[in-house]
């Protein structure tokens, strides 16, 4: 089934980043989060009703599905965790492919379940 989606939904911009490591003088690692390109994505709206009758409740409950142009980075991120998304405020979070949906037509849109990556304090 084919999602029907303008332009206009894109009204959020995410960051596409990849995950590594950097060595520090003192022999310390860091880990980096560098950027790889910025996209524009909408958020898929899914009725409580739909949710709980697919038993998802649970699944989604630390997920957010979001709708974005096709990009193959979304399919390689799916099995790679080095590869992350940002989104903006209010979910300013850092991000897990968990699943893709996507379509590979032209001007085809991905949909794409993201999952929070757990926040550790650096103190």
């Amino acid at each position: 089934m084919r999602l029907k989606i303008t332009l206009e939904r894109l009204r959020y911009k995410a960051s596409f980043n990849k995950q590594g490591y950097e060595e520090l003088p003192n022999g310390n690692t860091v880990n980096t989060n560098e950027k790889l390109f910025d996209f524009w994505f909408g958020y898929y709206k899914q009725s409580l009703s739909q949710s709980v009758s697919s038993n998802a409740f649970d699944y989604l409950k630390d997920k957010v599905t979001i709708i974005a142009r096709h990009d193959d980075y979304f399919v390689q991120a799916m099995s790679d965790t080095s590869y992350t998304i940002t989104l903006p405020s209010p979910n300013s979070k850092t991000y897990h492919v968990a699943s893709v949906n996507p379509d590979y037509e032209v001007n085809g849109y991905d949909t794409i379940v993201l999952s929070a990556i757990g926040t550790t304090s650096n103190g």
